[in-house]
């Protein structure tokens, strides 16, 4: 029996969960959405052989489960899930994860076998022996709003962790606790909300590195260029610079960033490169960069417009951490302080640093 069978109309005007990309091209509204679909099956490890567990049946849902299921599983997807979109190196259309997310997007009526097909996609993309067996949630949303446009989207999960919870059982005369091993809902481990015409998909991924699979592997997506990517990248740049140089180089370099950072809006990939050469060689700048744009997919980073605040934060912990010697450093937590001088010289048992900070006004 499909969700949609139950309370066909249920609405949460509470839900207020947007997403706008950081070039303001498209803008998510959860407030009309709803649950038409949902199926949970079982992955476990390829390299330990662990197999799957494939549920024949959806869920049947409560008006509360759905509300759930919206609060905790689209909203924090759509408000602040990373902006990505699917490729191949070869041909987008051998894309697994986008060709099955397509079918079910245009046809829902095969919701559970296509769900199985994707579940068994992320089983053949668990190959390290880190990745835990766990649920793989399957729910399918319509009334997801894009530019004020109602699309469907696919929502996928990945559970590997569980947690503890405490439940109260009553007999005649006492209270007792239960405890239950069961799935958080107040964090997502390893989510992803994807849209047909290429509108994106939207991800979110905890876990070590040996576990960052879901985006890479799974999904087969990469971050979309904009605006608060490219940001990102220039903080990566900046962190890989200030990690090339020595201290006092470095405490010049932060200064000189802050000054172009604070000075317009509006910045330049290539005006943080110009500052960085200073410090460093232009062919390492460079090689930096190519790095970068390798890595990522993205092209012509020396030409990004990026926006000023939104790099500031991105490189918060760089801008305001100043090493002053092994495995010693400063921190100047408040925004309005900068480091204007720094003499550091070593002692018989250790450092001695004279520092002078400015406040702004």
């Amino acid at each position: 029996m499909k969700l949609a069978e139950h309370d066909v109309t249920f609405r949460t005007t509470a839900l207020r969960g947007y997403h706008k990309s950081a070039q303001g091209e498209s803008m998510l509204d959860v407030s009309s959405a709803r649950v038409t679909h949902c199926v949970v099956h079982r992955v476990g490890n390829r390299l330990r052989e662990e197999g799957c567990e494939f549920s024949q049946q959806e869920v049947r849902g409560t008006a509360e489960l759905r509300g759930t299921l919206l609060r905790h599983y689209l909203t924090p997807l759509a408000k602040s899930g990373e902006d990505f979109e699917f490729y191949h190196e070869s041909d987008i259309s051998l894309n697994a994860a986008k060709h099955f997310s397509a079918r079910i997007l245009a046809d829902e009526e095969n919701f559970v076998s296509v769900s199985q097909n994707i579940a068994k996609h992320l089983y053949s993309a668990s190959m390290h022996p880190s990745i835990a067996e766990g649920e793989f949630i399957v729910i399918l949303f319509q009334d997801v709003r894009v530019d004020g446009i109602p699309h469907a989207a696919l929502g996928l999960y990945k559970i590997e962790q569980r947690e503890k919870f405490f439940d109260i059982e009553k007999s005649d005369d006492s209270i007792n606790l239960i405890e239950i091993n069961g799935i958080p809902v107040t964090s997502i481990q390893k989510g992803a909300l994807i849209f047909g015409d290429d509108v994106g998909v939207f991800v979110k991924e905890s876990g070590s590195q040996q576990t960052k699979y879901w985006a890479e592997l799974f999904l087969k997506a990469r971050p979309r260029q904009t605006r608060k990517s490219t940001s990102k990248l220039a903080a990566e740049f900046v962190k890989q610079v200030c990690s090339r140089i020595d201290i006092e180089a470095g405490m010049s370099l932060r200064r000189d960033l802050v000054d172009i950072f604070s000075a317009s809006a509006t910045v330049n990939y290539r005006d943080v490169e110009e500052v960085s050469e200073r410090y460093l060689d232009r062919d390492e700048v460079s090689r930096l960069t190519q790095q970068l744009e390798d890595h990522s997919g993205f092209s012509a980073l020396s030409g990004s417009a990026l926006d000023s605040a939104l790099l500031i934060r991105q490189a918060r912990n760089v801008l305001r951490q100043y090493p002053l010697g092994d495995g010693i450093g400063l921190t100047v937590a408040n925004p309005k302080a900068r480091l204007e001088n720094c003499s550091i010289s070593k002692t018989k048992n250790g450092y001695r640093a004279i520092i002078d900070i400015e406040l702004g006004e």
